[in-house]
């Protein structure tokens, strides 16, 4: 598997949109991997791991075409992991695509080309909020559908093993993270997930896993709060797969979801967090699984 960042940053953007505290400065004025966007990912250019506001245009910048994705996993509906307005552009004419392009640009829309259907999996929240804006129809016309998914309940998605795990994320089942598998190799996508209740890690011992990714948002702040993950929560999240000997082949363990006022910049923060055995994700990053 081979997984794309498509951001790494938090929900009040990295530099924050209206500070300019140390951290927010250096980012602004140092740029490359300083600058984060909203947290998203795609795998295999097949799975969308959220989609919010800047999904699309970083995937452009990564070189990326998301047009042919045909899994959605959401981990929660707030607005910074889903733009719903994004996903309201698949909607099209498509009797009109089978003439040349000069005829095509006389008539509306949105899409001028053939997409794969899309199932997007969420939870009961996520769904909630999303046919609070489209009705059945709606999703049919956008070739969309959408899946409830269930705690520990496994499902099958264009040859992926996919299974949710329950977060603490403002209230229990707010948000979800994934367990993915194929091909023998196995990844745990764990964005806002703030902790996991003891039957949840009944659910993570059953798996073998090759990479980590989990959010980092409260980075130096070992307060935090329960809605988030810390560096310190991290280490410790880190240590659970080790002492329950979880961790496979080459495994790697890479911190994103980042905020710019408790985690340093990446140009400070890489070496932090690399002294602990954890890696620092950055927009554009590309790994194998």
């Amino acid at each position: 598997m081979k997984l794309t960042f498509l951001g790494t940053g938090a929900g009040e953007g990295y530099p924050g949109f209206w500070c300019r505290c140390e951290h927010c400065t250096y980012a602004r004025t140092h740029g490359g991997r300083n600058i984060r966007a909203y947290s998203a990912a795609v795998l295999d250019d097949t799975v969308l791991l959220d989609c919010g506001p800047t999904a699309f245009p970083n995937a452009s910048r990564f070189g990326k075409d998301l047009t042919q994705a045909q899994v959605l996993l959401i981990t929660h509906p707030h607005e910074d992991h889903v733009l719903p307005l994004q996903l309201m552009w698949r909607a099209a004419d498509e009797s009109t695509h089978a003439l040349p392009y000069a005829e095509r640009t006389q008539h509306g829309g949105a899409r001028f080309t053939p997409i794969q259907d899309l199932t997007i999996y969420g939870n009961a929240f996520t769904e909630e909020a999303l046919r609070r804006i489209w009705d059945t129809d709606t999703f049919q016309k956008n070739r969309m559908t959408f899946v409830r998914i269930q705690e520990g309940e496994a499902f099958s998605a264009c040859g992926y093993r996919i299974t949710p795990v329950r977060g603490h994320h403002g209230q229990p089942g707010f948000s979800h993270s994934y367990i993915i598998e194929k091909d023998g190799r196995c990844l745990l996508y764990a964005l806002d997930s703030g902790r996991f209740d003891p039957d949840q890690q009944e659910i993570l011992r059953q798996h073998v896993y090759h990479t980590v990714i989990m959010e980092g948002t409260y980075g130096l702040n070992s307060a935090g709060d329960e809605n988030h993950m810390s560096l310190k929560k991290n280490l410790e999240w880190l240590q659970f797969f080790h002492y329950n000997h979880l961790c496979g082949e080459g495994f790697r363990f890479y911190l994103t979801h980042m905020s710019p006022h408790w985690c340093p910049p990446h140009d400070q923060y890489v070496d932090i967090a690399g002294k602990q055995g954890l890696e620092v994700a950055y927009d554009g990053l590309e790994i194998e699984i």
